[in-house]
């Protein structure tokens, strides 16, 4: 059976001496891998298939073994030909024909299933070329011992694998001890690097250790930059001038002082949304009749409504002002109203107090009523009169359950 293969009795003993004695070993090693991996999910056409890339092989074809790695990749991780051909363009096959299944042992020995080895490899061919013992477990382990272990490991190297390009001791280590200070915990640390693994595939240590310090500089309480790393970890692989300028829009186009407890929630706002689009929402204010100092007012309060998208505010505004009859001045002291859901608590809650107060039965402002928790308010305000308006309590369990 072995002899349609096209290897001679030289080829399988692998005899010291023999011609080309060297590169024979490792088309043996990766032709014993590729036989066992195909035996395991085929039939004996696979013989045949590798009898034909042994025979373009010989016929002159300038990779050898670059076929049968396409193969390794297509039988064993699930690749298409096309996606096989992409990824092993990218290899050298003489050094990773036997290093793959190395890998690919000791990437499923730590938990990865054949499609997160399919997924890190796909982003990152050359994983395949890493010594498992040199080059891949002391980052493995460094990563669990920082607290990213089990299933979060995995979905880790599947979704970031180019961290593992990186210096053990010259990025991850410094980088991973930076995040970890700065963040207060190895829990809320973790957390930022599973929302943003580029933290450690791409950054700049020194980058981020800038940006953290312009936040300090800014008068960032420990927890609020704590809070920043866990809720906003891709903003600290910025440019620090990038950081630097957001700070300074906080307080000129926003006007909050960085003593204010606003700024923090400034600083969100500004890194999310970049001056023209700012510019165009506080129009949107202008023509519902805002002052300027009306939208100061609100600014330095809550500067969350301007995240809202430009429909979404027209609509708030249109609702509270227009239908309600509230006016820009009650709304810019209390802008938290701006910033909740119009149709599942805005329109329902409203109704209800409308309902109410028609009846004689109990009378409560919108603001009170919308800063309330779910369940008080429908304690207080729905559940008590279920039997005496049913079809407002009908109404508003439909209304809040979509």
């Amino acid at each position: 059976m072995l002899g349609t293969t096209g290897f001679s009795s030289a080829q399988i003993l692998v005899i010291p001496g023999s011609k080309n004695y060297g590169y024979r070993q490792r088309k043996l090693f990766f032709f014993i891998s590729t036989y066992n991996c195909k035996l395991r999910s085929s039939t004996g056409s696979n013989y045949y298939t590798t009898a034909k890339v042994e025979a373009a092989e010989t016929a002159g074809n300038r990779t050898p073994g670059s076929h049968l790695l396409v193969d390794y990749f297509t039988d064993c991780l699930n690749f298409s030909r096309d996606e096989a051909i992409s990824a092993v363009a990218k290899l050298s096959p003489y050094k990773s024909q036997a290093n793959a299944a190395i890998v690919v042992d000791y990437l499923k020995r730590i938990g990865m299933e054949q499609t997160h080895i399919k997924a890190a490899v796909s982003k990152f061919p050359k994983l395949l070329l890493y010594h498992p013992d040199k080059n891949l477990h002391p980052k493995i382990q460094c990563l669990e011992e920082f607290g990213i272990s089990g299933r979060d490991l995995v979905d880790f190297v599947a979704r970031h694998p180019f961290f593992l390009a990186r210096g053990l001791e010259t990025h991850l280590r410094p980088t991973l001890h930076l995040i970890r200070q700065a963040a207060g915990s190895n829990q809320n640390a973790a957390k930022a690097l599973k929302r943003f693994g580029r933290l450690l595939s791409y950054s700049s240590c020194k980058a981020i250790e800038n940006n953290i310090l312009l936040l300090q500089e800014a008068g960032l309480s420990d927890d609020q930059i704590q809070r920043f790393i866990v809720e906003r970890p891709c903003y600290l692989t910025s440019k620090p001038a990038w950081i630097g300028n957001i700070l300074t829009r906080v307080e000129t186009d926003f006007g909050i002082s960085r003593s204010s407890p606003a700024f923090y929630c400034g600083l969100l706002v500004a890194a999310a949304l970049n001056k023209s689009t700012v510019d165009k929402k506080l129009e949107i204010f202008r023509s519902y009749g805002w002052s300027n100092s009306e939208i100061s007012t609100m600014l330095q309060k809550l500067p969350q409504p301007l995240t809202l998208s430009e429909a979404r505010l027209k609509k708030v505004l249109n609702f509270l002002m227009n239908e309600l009859g509230y006016g820009s001045h009650y709304l810019a002291f209390r802008p938290v109203l701006l910033k909740y859901s119009l149709e599942k608590k805005i329109i329902p809650r409203s109704q209800v107090l409308k309902i109410l107060e028609e009846n004689e039965l109990r009378a409560c402002s919108l603001f009170t009523a919308i800063v309330m928790s779910e369940s008080k308010f429908f304690g207080e305000y729905v559940l008590p009169y279920k039997n005496k308006l049913p079809d407002m309590y009908q109404k508003y369990i439909t209304s809040t359950a979509k």
